[in-house]
């Protein structure tokens, strides 16, 4: 096994197990059970002390839980993630090596409220995603991604740059998958770039996968894009307030799932941002 805390190794068996600790902040200490971590990444079969139902993506993970993973030979892997910064990476490959299990870590602060808010918003969209209701289109994993909010003008048109500022001025074309199925998917609309930011025409607000394609129909650039009305302004500074967290975090400790982690955040924004009136 294998052990490193903050990359420091010490050398045991054939057990991998990577803790990256970080502060989010101190602020009053909610409930234990608002504090719940998530499961984000689960391979093969884990349950929280040895009994009940399977751990699944997107499942709460109380701080200090005894996590013991199947008893077949094979990867058993499990990433948790803690509301006080904590990302915790478990793995085992026999069954000598599993049988143990692994104790997830107390929390190491208090959890600032909005990073509290944040996983619980998380874990929603994880296991609405697990039940089949949320879904989004899969990116090749050459392509580059990038997440962003964007400001409809009255013409139901957006400015977005990001990434996008660094793709040469030239004629594009990008395909527009609405995540809510009310409006259907167009594909292969013409884009031209004549400044850093690009210019989209969108149906209505809400959450999009915008794939971006050259000239050579190479896909370029993944988009997750949030387009809001100025009343919904709100979540813009919400999303921006994470993104600056996870920007952060990631410059410290490489490999924070960012980029998943702000799509999944972004899309629980919009499940609950502020209903739009007649006129807004």
């Amino acid at each position: 096994m294998s052990l490193f805390l903050g990359g420091t190794p010490f050398v045991s068996r054939k057990v991998l197990v990577w803790l990256f600790l970080f502060g989010v902040g101190a602020s009053s200490l909610h409930a234990e059970k608002t504090n719940a971590g998530l499961a984000w990444q689960v391979q093969g079969t884990w349950q929280v002390g040895g009994k009940g139902a399977p751990i699944r993506v997107g499942d709460a993970i109380r701080p200090a839980s005894l996590l013991q993973p199947g008893d077949t030979a094979g990867g058993h892997s499990i990433t948790i993630l803690l509301p006080d910064g904590q990302r915790v990476l478990y793995e085992c490959f026999t069954v000598a090596d599993c049988a143990r299990g692994f104790r997830v870590p107390s929390l190491v602060s208090r959890p600032d409220a909005f990073a509290v808010d944040m996983l619980a918003r998380i874990r929603a969209v994880l296991s609405a995603r697990h039940a089949g209701l949320s879904s989004a289109h899969r990116a090749e994993a050459q392509t580059a991604r990038d997440t962003a909010v964007a400001v409809l003008n009255s013409a139901n048109r957006v400015q977005v740059a990001g990434l996008l500022t660094q793709l040469p001025k030239g004629r594009y074309t990008y395909d527009l998958r609405p995540l809510s199925p009310s409006y259907p998917p167009q594909f292969h609309l013409v884009l031209e770039k004549a400044a850093p930011s690009i210019d989209l025409a969108l149906p209505a607000s809400g959450v999009y996968d915008v794939t971006i394609t050259d000239a050579l129909d190479t896909p370029r650039v993944d988009l997750f894009l949030a387009a809001i009305r100025p009343a919904q302004s709100a979540d813009l500074e919400s999303f921006r307030h994470a993104k600056t967290m996870m920007t952060e975090w990631n410059d410290s400790y490489a490999g924070w799932p960012i980029e998943d982690f702000l799509r999944a955040y972004l899309e629980s924004l919009m499940q609950s941002a502020k209903p739009l009136h007649s006129g807004e």
